[in-house]
């Protein structure tokens, strides 16, 4: 499995950024409360805790030794789509045929059970 990963420098001004949304946050809820609109202080401070925790999140994601990844990348061995099964298709379009596969060298269609290619006796 291969991830892809976020670079340091996009991280750490993520989370500068976040912080920066957080103070706007709670500059925001302090105006909110002194122009007596209180049913608006709930809203500011949960638009401050998730800005800081995303700050947090992103902060610890560029300093830290092993990264977490925002995608994965998988081969179909390693981890299958469930939506193939699903749905009978294969990563193209075209409908699955469940046991049939192609020899890599000469093209033909082969049983999944096959070891060797029938027409070119190539191993699969």
């Amino acid at each position: 499995m291969k991830s892809i990963k976020p670079g340091r420098g996009p991280m750490m001004m993520g989370g500068i950024s976040n912080l920066l949304v957080a103070l706007f946050g709670v500059f925001w809820t302090i105006t909110v409360a002194t122009m007596g609109a209180y049913i608006m202080i709930p809203f500011g401070l949960i638009f401050v805790a998730l800005a800081g925790v995303r700050a947090v999140y992103a902060f610890r994601n560029a300093t830290a030794k092993n990264r977490h990844s925002s995608f994965d990348i998988v081969d179909a061995k390693e981890e299958p789509d469930p939506l193939n099964k699903r749905f009978e298709s294969s990563a193209n379009g075209a409908p699955e045929q469940v046991g049939v596969r192609y020899c890599p060298s000469c093209g033909a269609k082969v049983d999944h059970d096959d070891r060797f290619c029938s027409n070119c006796g190539n191993e699969l």
